[in-house]
């Protein structure tokens, strides 16, 4: 089996139009050796990492970026979708990490054996910056990386571990970005205060999905006025809230942040399966009505 999504990008050309959306994505994920289960509604979660000691590093294999069937996927993929602006979807590194060695025995290993850690760290941020150039150099327009390094009540680790453990790893992913000049859009969902200025200092461009129940995302617009701001719909109000609702929250976010630009207004997690399919329309349809607002509200 391929790492590579080699699936062409028919759904999302046909969706493209309805949603008014000018993306596409190519999603390139790296190895996650962990075991996944179906949840409620057929969500897959990861349980139980495969990486509980240096022997099984070796089961961490990674796809081959200069291999010719890579090529042909992607180029595959851009070349249908040239209209568009083109993203790469990859991770940094520190999801998938601490998926592959499980939740409660990374963070334990982040005191215990913390070499172990950045070792992990290392091979998956090496790859990712593997996929930064590659991604030039195929003529993607920008590299969406998505790792959650915090919850609602704050970022997963202390500073101290960050700037330890973490962040001399990261440092090898933002020189891919540095070097190539490419876009930088960062996701992570939870309360991103405390992490948000070393990010920035890596040189994102772009952060998503901005969460309304713990980001203040007109306090962010204050805060840092160049930082491309990409969400704060709330996902809860799309699965469990009316239409009506969705409308006036749409109408706000464009009205307060529309005219100062940077903005690109989408769901402040991600459009899940269990998000009602006439908020998605509320949502679209407010987007069309309001957008006028903004140089950028969609």
């Amino acid at each position: 089996d391929t790492f590579f999504v080699l699936k062409i990008p028919v759904l999302q050309l046909a969706l493209n139009p309805i949603a008014n959306r000018d993306v596409i994505t190519y999603a390139l994920r790296p190895p996650t050796p962990a075991k996944q289960e179906a949840g409620e509604e057929g969500l897959q979660f990861y349980y139980e990492g495969a990486l509980k000691s240096w022997d099984d590093l070796e089961q961490l294999e990674f796809p081959d970026l200069t291999s010719p069937e890579f090529e042909q996927s992607a180029r595959e993929y851009l070349d249908r979708g040239q209209e568009y602006y083109k993203i790469l979807m990859t991770r940094v590194g520190m999801s998938a990490a601490y998926l592959a060695i499980g939740m409660e025995d990374f963070f334990l290993k982040m005191y215990d054996d913390p070499r172990f850690i950045r070792e992990v760290l290392r091979r998956y941020t090496e790859f990712s910056a593997a996929a930064v150039r590659r991604a030039f150099e195929l003529g993607f327009d920008a590299v969406w990386t998505s790792d959650d390094v915090a919850g609602k009540n704050g970022a997963f680790w202390s500073p101290a571990m960050f700037k330890e453990i973490v962040w001399p790893e990261v440092a090898r992913v933002a020189d891919a970005f540095h070097d190539t000049g490419m876009t930088w859009i960062y996701h992570s969902d939870g309360d991103m205060h405390a992490v948000l200025p070393d990010l920035l200092d890596f040189g994102i461009h772009a952060f998503n999905p901005i969460e309304p129940q713990c980001m203040d995302i007109r306090e962010l617009r204050d805060t840092y006025p160049d930082l491309v701001l990409l969400g704060n719909v709330d996902v809860d109000l799309l699965s469990r809230g009316e239409p009506a609702q969705v409308r006036d929250i749409v109408r706000g976010l464009l009205e307060d942040l529309g005219p100062r630009g940077r903005y690109a207004i989408t769901s402040g997690n991600s459009i899940a399966r269990y998000c009602h399919l006439e908020n998605i329309h509320a949502m679209i349809n407010a987007i069309d009505e309001f957008g006028w607002l903004s140089p950028v509200s969609s």
